[in-house]
């Protein structure tokens, strides 16, 4: 079965637009969102909207996050995630579309097992919230604790988003890039590996261009594409409640 993995989305409809027509044209069986579909951009419900209609969707930290609270973030997400809020929870009086996309969001699972592939949006450890760095994968001093015992959770491959990076850390091996690996990974068959999909709508790896990878049981394909991030930009500057950082930022990938 080949598959698309998505996450990160962060509200960027056009983003996401781009990445699901691609998608289409190559005629995959499914498409997987590990999470964060939701807060910094402006088309939050458009987004839901889209988005629950997908095979599989897993929650991140920013679903958490305007369901409950922002612990840990810095002021301008604060900021993004009260606004996200006020634009999705529903009142008395909400139609049913709100409380759908409402609903969705809260019933989201944090983490799906299928035969020895873990699906979670942040690392095998913490699935919401836990950072895996390239810099977890040290060329000298090798991989860190964090990283070990992540990998003591996973049986075969993991996949995961949450730091907007794309590429692979190998238990034997470190971390590769998508450049690094030609943008193809050949999962070996003996060894386990952890896979970032990258970010669809909020690169950052200094590639504003979105990110999403396909599998098709054998190879990792990463896939990068050029979207209208200017639109975003003045679509985020021109909310009231979204501070403009959330917009310049993905003009740079960062």
């Amino acid at each position: 079965m080949n598959t698309a993995f998505i996450s990160d989305l962060h509200s960027n409809l056009e983003a996401l637009q781009v990445v699901l027509a691609d998608i289409e044209s190559r005629g995959v069986d499914r498409v997987v969102c590990l999470g964060d579909i939701i807060n910094y951009g402006p088309d939050p419900a458009e987004c839901l909207r889209i988005i629950r209609k997908m095979d599989l969707v897993l929650m991140g930290n920013h679903e958490k996050a305007v369901l409950g609270q922002p612990f840990g973030f810095n002021p301008a997400a604060v900021e993004a995630t009260r606004w996200t809020r006020s634009v999705l929870a529903p009142g008395l009086f909400s139609n049913g579309a709100k409380w759908a996309n409402w609903n969705f969001i809260g019933r989201l699972p944090t983490r799906h097992q299928e035969n020895d592939v873990l699906l979670v949006h942040a690392s095998p450890r913490e699935p919401t919230s836990e950072y895996l760095l390239p810099s977890e994968a040290d060329p000298v001093l090798g991989a860190t604790e964090k990283l070990k015992s992540c990998f003591e959770l996973v049986e075969h491959l993991c996949f995961i988003g949450h730091t907007h990076q794309p590429g692979v850390f190998l238990e034997s091996d470190g971390f590769r890039t998508p450049d690094q690996l030609g943008g193809e990974f050949r999962v070996p068959r003996d060894e386990k590996a952890i896979v970032n999909v990258g970010s669809v709508g909020h690169p950052r790896d200094r590639d504003p261009r979105a990110c999403y990878a396909t599998y098709d049981g054998q190879v990792v394909t990463f896939h990068r594409l050029a979207y209208d991030a200017e639109t975003t930009c003045a679509k985020v500057k021109a909310v009231r409640g979204l501070p403009d950082w959330c917009g310049t930022r993905l003009l740079r990938g960062e």
